[in-house]
């Protein structure tokens, strides 16, 4: 079970989730490869930890609260009500915009959370966001 639906309350609904694209695995195999060349094939153990460190990044948003998480051991975690949320930041270097995925920087009143990174389209993420906070403040 993932965080999101681990951490719902009451009549809380899950309206978008964000993806974690495997397009960002690929420097963790390339650096893999390189590494087991040089270590007789411990540097392959990089693919699958790689792997786990990409999926244990989710990000949801929920009819009450935005809700984030990152971390394969330690675990950084953003619940924030929807309505609290100032701005929503992506960042998105070459490789980035070219491939569709970018990092979330999620800010309530004035301060910066710990960026989720490697969302696949996180445009349509910030849209959904959005929508889903206008929703909630006509409501």
């Amino acid at each position: 079970m993932s965080y999101i639906d681990s951490n719902l309350v009451g009549n809380e609904e899950v309206l978008y989730r964000g993806k974690v694209t495997l397009l960002a695995l690929i420097p963790w195999v390339i650096w893999g490869l390189i590494l087991a060349m040089f270590t007789m094939g411990v540097g392959l153990l990089l693919i699958p930890l790689g792997y786990l460190s990409l999926r244990s990044n989710e990000a949801g948003i929920t009819n009450k609260r935005l809700i984030a998480k990152a971390g394969l051991i330690k675990r950084d975690t953003v619940e924030i009500p929807i309505k609290k949320v100032s701005s929503l930041q992506i960042k998105q270097g070459i490789i980035g915009r070219i491939c569709g995925y970018g990092s979330l920087v999620i800010s309530d009143t004035g301060s910066a959370h710990a960026p989720i990174r490697f969302i696949k389209d996180p445009m349509r993420f910030r849209q959904r966001f959005f929508e889903a906070q206008e929703a909630a403040e006509s409501a």
